[in-house]
């Protein structure tokens, strides 16, 4: 007998000698169709009174569900939507989609409201919250979650925005009025609009897709809120702009926006290696000015990077190459798909400039290879893409730190042996808020690639990849 046929003969119970047989014959068929309509989950109103399960206590559970409001069983089956978990998800939407929408849309408005409110303390800022809802839930729910982040900036006007809140609020397409407002009651009901579902997916998408925000590090003040704390301590009052100068990120980025436009490799690598230069310079200059006891003290800052889909593992170990040739240090959070980049606010924005400019290169040269293969081939498949990424990273990793370490004497040299000190405070600051931002980081190898042929020719265009500080060693 087989394994199979002998777990089965196991689990099925024997009868006793004094058992009595299942029915069977005529009775037997008057008995099925009610078992496997009670297993249907038939309907239990498909006849004046009759009822297709008649067990005990079925009766009691059915009045106590026709008492129930629609309202109250909406927010129960938010409640449950918002929980997680892959059998009452099925559940609750199911029984959602019974309710009408407009109920559904009423007992979500205060959940929503009240999930972004938790979002905002829980360490998440307004472009992480709608990137996050439109990667996990899709266009729908992220449209829906901005309606939500506008009518939570009412309440909130007048207070004191960082500039980078505010700046996010307005990539979102919202304009935080000076005084705070009255948000109007239904203000979701006018942002899924009045069609036969009313949004009522979109709405359950969002919920779902927020429900369960991991904690995040505090790094830009709460509006409203000057009761938490921060976990990345700022500038001090007083202290100069310690960023990249608008005037020089600007034309950086004009630069760069340039270089991806091109279709010649030649023009882009010019554009870009211009835009490295003065970028680079920029930021060890700053650092060579706002040495110790030269004023008020500027203090390292963290940022975190949104890493797109596919390949976020290899983005995020391209990050950590670029973050430390910078004078960083970054951290992967693969749950939330980002990496946070501890740093001084001129490295810490060359970080992000580099990392973009070196991530559309890669992109470019693997585009460029599937355009020259054929469907279906090896250089079109998933494993050597992300082993291409991987073999980029790790080629541009040694490039950046040989490269870096004879731009930074270069310029050592120019001011008279001031920089390397400088460097050396700053970089021992860093470590500094790096340990108290993430006391319990631990590191650990980066998978090995699992395509070769893909690794060595992501090693070889990094190697063809344009870096600046080879220009500012050369002079050139």
């Amino acid at each position: 007998m087989s394994t199979r046929r002998k777990t089965l003969h196991k689990r099925r119970p024997r009868r006793g000698p004094g058992a009595r047989p299942g029915p069977s014959g005529p009775e037997a068929s008057r008995s099925r169709p009610d078992a496997s309509d009670s297993r249907a989950g038939g309907r239990p109103d498909a006849g004046p009174g009759r009822h297709r399960d008649p067990g005990a206590g079925w009766g009691e559970r059915r009045s106590a569900r026709d008492e129930a409001r629609p309202e109250d069983v909406a927010a129960q089956m938010l409640t449950l939507l918002a929980a997680g978990g892959a059998p009452r998800v099925a559940a609750a939407r199911h029984a959602l989609r019974r309710l009408p929408p407009a109920v559904v849309v009423n007992a979500a408005q205060p959940l929503v409201e009240a999930t972004v409110a938790a979002a905002w303390t829980g360490g998440w800022q307004p472009a992480e919250l709608e990137w996050h809802t439109r990667r996990v839930a899709g266009a729908g729910a992220a449209s829906v979650l901005v309606a939500a982040v506008a009518a939570d900036a009412v309440l909130r006007a007048g207070r004191d925005l960082h500039p980078l809140w505010r700046a996010q609020l307005s990539e979102l397409g919202i304009t935080p009025p000076e005084r705070p407002g009255h948000v109007p009651s239904r203000w979701l009901h006018a942002a899924v609009g009045d069609g036969p579902d009313a949004g009522v997916e979109a709405v359950c998408d969002l919920v779902a897709a927020t429900g369960r925000l991991p904690q995040l590090q505090v790094l830009l003040p709460v509006p409203g809120r000057p009761d938490i704390t921060l976990d990345a301590v700022g500038d001090d009052a007083g202290a100069a702009p310690s960023g990249i100068e608008p005037r020089v990120l600007e034309r950086v980025r004009a630069l760069l926006a340039k270089a991806e436009a091109t279709t010649f490799e030649a023009e882009a690598q010019a554009f870009t290696a211009k835009a490295h230069e003065l970028m680079t310079r920029h930021s060890l200059e700053h650092a060579t000015v706002a040495r110790p006891g030269s004023g008020p003290r500027t203090r390292p800052v963290a940022r975190r990077l949104l890493l797109d889909d596919p390949y976020a593992d290899a983005k995020a170990l391209l990050v950590h190459v670029v973050a430390g040739a910078s004078r960083c240090r970054s951290v992967s959070q693969p749950g939330v798909q980002m990496s946070t980049v501890v740093g001084f606010e001129s490295d810490v924005e060359a970080v992000e400039v580099l990392f973009t400019s070196l991530l559309v290169q890669a992109q470019t040269a693997l585009q460029e290879l599937a355009r020259r293969s054929t469907a279906g081939s090896r250089e079109r498949s998933r494993g050597f893409r992300s082993s291409f990424l991987r073999g980029f990273a790790h080629r541009i990793g040694d490039r950046l730190e040989a490269a870096g370490d004879a731009a930074v004497a270069d310029v050592d040299r120019a001011r008279g042996g001031a920089l390397v000190p400088v460097l050396a405070a700053r970089e021992a600051e860093v470590d500094e808020q790096m340990a108290r931002l993430f006391p319990a980081v631990t590191s650990r190898a980066g998978s090995r690639p699992v395509d070769a042929l893909g690794y060595r020719a992501g090693s070889a265009a990094a190697e063809r990849a344009d870096l600046p500080w080879e220009h500012l060693a050369s002079g050139t």
